[in-house]
């Protein structure tokens, strides 16, 4: 007979450990490290990001104080692979080719299509070498810029504007049918556009034209 002091044999029953405290105690370290490991990825995200912020920031201000060539030069070299720097080439290339300075200019265009091909302006590279060499009166070298632009880069600002001028350098050689059809070509693919619009016009000259 039990006495009423004595607790029923359920409660002298050992409760065995959780399984979250079994896990802490065989791999405490394990976890420890872990959360450790995390923290320290999230400290260096962290320090990333707020170091390209203030890159980019940085990088805009140099930008916009930049009234020459020397100052694009030092955002280029001071910011690689930023937007600015981006924009400091293209204007350097351009500042280059009116200076009459073309082989640098290329050379500058051609790096930038290069380093930044995901940029919304990649097209640029291929367009300006383009016009360095129309200022050169090297129309084969234009027209092969202008192509590449234009199939390279389909969804680009500047692929119908890469395709009339390729145009227009075809009729003006006498190549009166290739510029037809890509003058057809740029209004099928880009009929909003006002190079699809000019080149309607353009068709329409050089359909006058006697072969």
């Amino acid at each position: 007979m039990s006495s009423p002091f004595t607790p029923p044999d359920t409660e002298l029953e050992i409760v065995g450990p959780s399984t979250i405290e079994l896990l802490w105690t065989n791999h405490r370290r394990s976890i420890l490290g872990g959360v450790g490991a995390v923290a320290t990825l999230i400290v260096i995200v962290v320090a990333v990001l707020v170091s390209a912020r203030t890159t980019r920031i940085a990088s805009e201000t140099a930008l916009s104080l930049a009234s020459g060539e020397a100052g694009w030069r030092m955002v280029i070299s001071k910011y690689p692979r930023t937007p600015a720097s981006a924009d400091a080439m293209l204007l350097l290339a351009a500042s280059l080719r009116d200076a009459g300075k073309l082989d640098e200019s290329d050379s500058l265009y051609s790096r930038f299509t290069e380093t930044f091909p995901r940029s919304p302006l990649a097209i640029s590279g291929l367009l300006g070498r383009a016009s360095n060499a129309r200022v050169a009166d090297h129309l084969e070298n234009a027209i092969n810029d202008y192509q590449q632009a234009a199939a390279g880069f389909p969804q680009s600002y500047g692929a119908p504007f890469a395709l009339f001028n390729n145009g227009r350098l075809l009729a003006q050689q006498g190549k009166i049918e290739e510029a037809k059809r890509l003058f057809q070509t740029l209004g099928t693919q880009y009929p909003g556009s006002v190079m699809a619009q000019a080149a309607g016009v353009s068709s329409q000259a050089t359909a006058s034209v006697p072969q």
